[in-house]
């Protein structure tokens, strides 16, 4: 009798979780669907040697922080350009390594004018400032703002700025290469992408039909009369996600905002080791949280359901069998069969991902599990300690939501 009862319960169970994985496999493979058809159809970079560029200069913005393991290269690849009339704005926030050093091996340059942004006004987060000191210094036509630990092409101002002439924009962004340093970063950011590239691909962002605007700090374009028409940075000081703020915004207001795939424009880093890659998934959501709490519980609920979960039901089918109670339920078998499918689409949306974007070799997809376990605990654990330690650490400067933004 005792053992019917305990039959009775876990059909239940199983049929419950029955009804989750099914609902999580279905949103793998609509995930999958989405990332095929961005891959497949999203606008790549014009390259245009005819189009005369020479006559509106360009300003390239570059903000930069403790940056001196990157900055060198960058400057190179933006003084390697293949036109002539830009200028290169390097703004030093406040750097405690020899980052405004290494700019200054640079100023001979006749392009080159180093700054420095000095305290942030009350208010002020993140690069905003220093990318606003850029601009209230600069003198071209078009601004172009890119991060210090960024590497371009040689093509990288003239096909951007050659785009929007063609294209007739008032701002584009390019998804970069992104570069992966380490194991844990490999194994993690993958299975990220593949949500970022879903939600934000260019096939949404690029829809009129579609209110999501986005701009990859690391890379975008913009008129300087759309720059300051939508309020420069000061109209998103206080974000720390700027980019897809300002993305936002200039979407609402109806500018012509494009997103395009420029893999080969540039490569450019998400997260350097795991103490960045952590503070850089608590960037993701503890923003939403202090603005839209119920939305960002139910995405860090989704999350968990759509990426450690189905691993975690592998684990119960798979003691339910070891303990031979699955030998007397079939609802076990169910609930393994569809398991087992979620678990695969989640390999085989990965492993597609990293195949098309070529950052590193597929057979990190192996990581996968680790990489759903570690985005789902950054959000969860974000989410639990919010309330008084909603602190993010971001270039050596600490952020605490919990109390206002303060540094």
């Amino acid at each position: 009798m005792k053992v019917d009862s305990m039959v009775e319960i876990s059909v239940i169970i199983n049929l419950l979780l029955v009804v989750i994985i099914i609902g999580s496999l279905g949103i793998w493979i609509y995930l999958f669907s989405v990332l095929k058809r961005s891959f497949e159809l999203s606008p790549k970079i014009y390259s245009d040697d005819t189009l005369d560029l020479e006559g509106d200069l360009i300003s390239v913005i570059i903000p930069a922080r403790n940056e001196e393991k990157y900055i060198k290269k960058c400057i190179q690849s933006l003084l390697d350009q293949n036109i002539k009339n830009y200028e290169l704005l390097l703004v030093d926030d406040n750097s405690t390594d020899s980052t405004f050093d290494l700019m200054e091996n640079f100023r001979i340059d006749p392009r080159v004018r180093i700054l420095k942004a000095g305290e942030k006004p009350s208010g002020w987060v993140g690069k905003n400032w220093p990318c606003y000191v850029g601009y209230q210094n600069s003198k071209g036509k078009y601004l172009l703002f890119t991060d210090a630990d960024t590497i371009h092409s040689k093509r990288s101002i003239r096909d951007s700025v050659c785009t929007m002439i063609k294209e007739k924009l008032d701002v584009m962004t390019a998804v970069p290469n992104l570069k992966y340093p380490n194991l844990i970063v490999k194994m993690v950011l993958p299975v990220l992408s593949v949500f970022m590239f879903s939600r934000y691909s260019p096939m949404r962002v690029n829809d009129p039909n579609v209110s999501i605007g986005y701009l990859f700090g690391s890379f975008f374009v913009i008129t300087r009369k759309c720059y300051e028409s939508v309020g420069t940075h000061a109209t998103v000081k206080s974000e720390i996600v700027e980019d897809g703020a300002l993305g936002k915004k200039l979407k609402e207001e109806g500018y012509n905002l494009k997103m395009f795939r420029g893999e080969d424009l540039l490569e450019a880093y998400w997260a350097r080791d795991f103490n960045t890659l952590w503070n850089s998934l608590k960037r993701l959501i503890i923003p939403l949280y202090f603005t839209d709490r119920l939305n960002s519980i139910l995405m860090t609920i989704g999350i968990f359901f759509l990426m450690p979960f189905p691993f975690l039901v592998l684990v119960y089918c798979s003691v339910g069998y070891y303990v031979h109670i699955a030998n007397q339920d079939l609802s076990y078998n169910i609930l393994m069969l569809f398991t087992i499918l979620n678990i695969l689409s989640i390999y085989v949306t990965n492993f597609y991902q990293l195949k098309k974007a070529s950052t590193h070799k597929v057979v990190y997809f192996l990581g996968t599990p680790i990489g759903c376990f570690v985005v789902s605990l950054s959000f969860v654990w974000s989410i639990l300690t919010s309330g008084k330690h909603a602190r993010i650490k971001w270039r050596d400067r600490e952020y605490n939501y919990s109390k206002g933004i303060s540094c």
